[in-house]
């Protein structure tokens, strides 16, 4: 079964290895290396600007905070779309590649574990949210189709790997139902903040009422009910419900 790793590439025939030739190989295989170095850099930097603007910068921008000419950035990403929706996938890659790794080892594993996860790659990365919520929101035909089937290749990958993982570990679940447990519950996180939080103005999110807890508290909560009824774990929300109470009186 496959893992998160990165994409094999097309094996050639054989050569005979001359002095030449192995100079080449190492040569383009480093080459490879400092491109993939200089994409990651880029990501960085874009992830910085997206931190402290809580929006999407200019590719201009981002090529200052990277450290590259503009035309540069044209050649790993053709737009500020592109290149954000590469930030986000490697956002989501970091939270698969644990999850999965997780659920392949025999030892037992509990909401409590996937909670941790979630709190520390998604609800504990100040940008994976809004900047999901960014990439929800691109309008048709401001990504190219061939990007779009790449996020979404890799994305039905994870989905299933993590889904299946899932299924192993909490027999409540049929087949099918870990993929559709996961979905639903980055639907609860990603609504929830976008109740929580608005683009143009926080004075026009949803009203605050006594007894609510921060976002993330709200998320926990939400996310207790929904794995108690679905995955069968024990349903802790009302436990968690008074200590919010507790800790605002």
């Amino acid at each position: 079964m496959n893992r998160i790793k990165e994409n094999a590439r097309p094996t050639s025939p054989a050569l005979p290895q001359t002095a030449a030739s192995f100079g080449r190989g190492r040569t383009r295989a480093h080459a490879d290396t400092e491109k993939e170095a200089r994409r990651q850099d880029i990501l960085d930097a874009a992830d910085k600007l997206f931190a402290e603007r809580q929006e999407m910068s200019n590719m201009a921008d981002v090529a200052v905070a990277a450290r590259l000419a503009k035309g540069t950035m044209y050649l790993y990403f053709q737009s500020k779309e592109e290149l954000y929706l590469a930030l986000h996938l490697r956002h989501v890659e970091h939270f698969f590649a644990r999850l999965i790794a997780r659920l392949d080892r025999a030892e037992a594993f509990g909401f409590a574990e996937m909670q941790s996860l979630a709190d520390q790659h998604i609800l504990g990365t100040t940008t994976y949210l809004p900047l999901g919520a960014c990439c929800i929101g691109f309008p048709a035909g401001t990504l190219r189709p061939e990007v779009i089937a790449h996020f979404q290749g890799r994305l039905a990958e994870w989905l299933s790997l993590g889904g299946t993982g899932l299924e192993r570990h909490f027999p409540k679940l049929a087949q099918g139902e870990g993929v559709r447990l996961l979905k639903h519950s980055y639907a609860i996180m990603i609504g929830l903040y976008g109740l929580t939080r608005n683009e143009q103005s926080d004075e026009l999110a949803c009203p605050r009422f006594p007894n609510e807890g921060s976002f993330q508290d709200e998320t926990r909560l939400a996310l207790t009910r929904y794995w108690a009824h679905v995955a069968g774990i024990a349903d802790t929300a009302a436990e968690r419900v008074d200590n919010l109470q507790r800790d605002q009186k």
